[in-house]
């Protein structure tokens, strides 16, 4: 029962550190590189789609499996080849997950057109969102009064 108890309270213990640790809210490769955010109006939206490598592992795992059975008959080497091409397919399209991904035509508040390619859609055309480029590029969206007082700062800079 003790030794129990002990393993119970070491479990605690790392899974209390190991949430502290991961409570940071900028990511490790964030480090010593230039961020900006910017407030923008979508101008359109694309659908795109991520190359996918997929192809080509099934290709690879298929000339595997057949020459991993070339010392058996043929029926061993062609199940090897479909066995293989389907695995090596199959764990490559798992791995890579969705390869949908959206083109933002964005209308900086500041004039500049800026297209960006991101894997999620949260806003739509004529949505006001926030920009934040910092070694990748995050779109978060804004109620229109923020791009509206952003636009009026701006032109009182000029």
């Amino acid at each position: 029962m003790n030794r129990l108890f002990s393993k119970l309270l070491i479990l605690i213990n790392v899974l209390v550190l190991g949430a502290c640790a991961n409570s940071a809210h900028v990511d490790h490769q964030a480090k010593n590189q230039f961020v900006t955010e910017f407030y923008a109006l979508v101008e359109d939206v694309h659908k795109v789609k991520f190359k996918s490598y997929a192809g080509e592992a099934a290709a690879v795992g298929a000339v595997d499996g057949a020459l991993s059975n070339i010392h058996g008959d043929s029926d061993d080497m062609l199940a090897g080849a479909i066995i293989g091409g389907i695995f090596g397919g199959l764990l490559t399209a798992i791995f890579e997950g969705d390869t949908t991904g959206y083109e933002y035509q964005l209308s900086a508040i500041d004039g500049d057109i800026v297209n960006v390619i991101v894997d999620d859609k949260e806003a739509h055309q004529g949505q006001c969102v926030k920009v934040r480029v910092a070694g990748d590029v995050r779109l978060s969206l804004r109620p229109m009064s923020q791009c509206d007082r952003a636009a009026r700062e701006f032109e009182g800079f000029e």
